[in-house]
């Protein structure tokens, strides 16, 4: 019954007919309630529609312009690093190399990625300082039997490939090693600048031993698909392998006898080549008269 408008002849006629007193008969007009302040203020609180709408309106506009400005962003840092790699290389090219005698190893990558710890277990003996962190500031030479190990600092805000110190020196090493650890893009930059100077290098895959032993053959062909999509021309093995436990791959083995046997690869310094090669044909010159 309260859900009803009553007026007052129905409810006259509701008395005579239920014979029920006037007072029991509620009258809902006099229910109803006047506007207070209370729901003013709610009112004016309270947005409407039209507000909704228009706040909405601001945000999609927003949201539009940021997403254009990261567009712009995302070109402009595409345009300087297109710049930046065609410095490097045209510094790689004019950068004379570093003449080294002897057989000379550079292993190269990432901060912790286990440059140190490699060194150590080629060695026999812990002689590079290994921890977490950047623990090699310059590049540090290290003898061994009949060949010298060269820690190249991982490249990170501080240090980089870009300057003649380092181009040299990579120029003039007779094997080189780029440790990674989950993927090859984390030195693709040096990688494909390799490539562009024609030196060969090999890629050792490292920590093998903290992948899971049912995830290990997925993971091998993961890298081995990223080299052939990346098309990294001067890529000569590829080793999978733990330098923390050299014992638990045959790789290491394989690793270890490639580096300890004749050179295979040649020194990136041009004046070398031809001298062997001017040397050769007196050689043969002075057998021949």
């Amino acid at each position: 019954m309260a859900g009803f408008f009553f007026n007052d002849i129905t409810r006259v006629a509701l008395q005579s007919i239920l014979g029920v007193p006037t007072p029991l008969i509620p009258d809902l007009r006099e229910r109803r309630r006047e506007p207070s302040e209370d729901d003013d203020r709610i009112r004016r609180v309270s947005p409407t529609q039209q507000e909704i709408r228009t706040v909405r309106r601001d945000v999609d506009r927003e949201r539009r312009q940021a997403q254009r400005l990261a567009r712009r962003l995302e070109r402009m840092e595409r345009k300087q690093e297109k710049s930046r790699e065609k410095t490097l290389k045209k510094l790689a090219r004019n950068t004379k190399s570093n003449k080294l005698p002897g057989k000379n190893i550079g292993l190269f990558g990432l901060t912790s990625c286990g440059k140190s710890t490699t060194i150590n277990s080629l060695l026999g003996k812990e002689l590079a300082e290994t921890g977490v962190g950047e623990t090699t500031k310059e590049i540090t030479p290290y003898k061994g039997m009949g060949y010298t190990l060269w820690d190249v600092p991982g490249r990170n805000d501080e240090l980089s490939y870009t300057n003649e110190k380092y181009m040299s020196h990579i120029k003039g090493l007779t094997h080189r090693l780029v440790i990674i650890e989950h993927t090859v893009k984390e030195n693709l930059e040096l990688l494909r600048l390799l490539d562009d100077l024609n030196l060969s290098y090999d890629i050792v895959v490292n920590k093998l031993d903290q992948v899971r032993e049912n995830q290990r053959e997925s993971f091998q062909s993961k890298i081995r698909r990223e080299i052939s999509s990346l098309k990294l021309e001067e890529v000569k093995n590829v080793y999978f392998l733990s330098a923390m436990y050299p014992d638990m791959f045959s790789d290491w083995l394989t690793m270890v006898d490639s580096l300890t046997n004749e050179y295979r690869y040649q020194s990136a310094d041009p004046d070398s080549s031809s001298d062997s090669s001017s040397n050769s044909s007196s050689d043969s010159s002075s057998d021949s008269d």
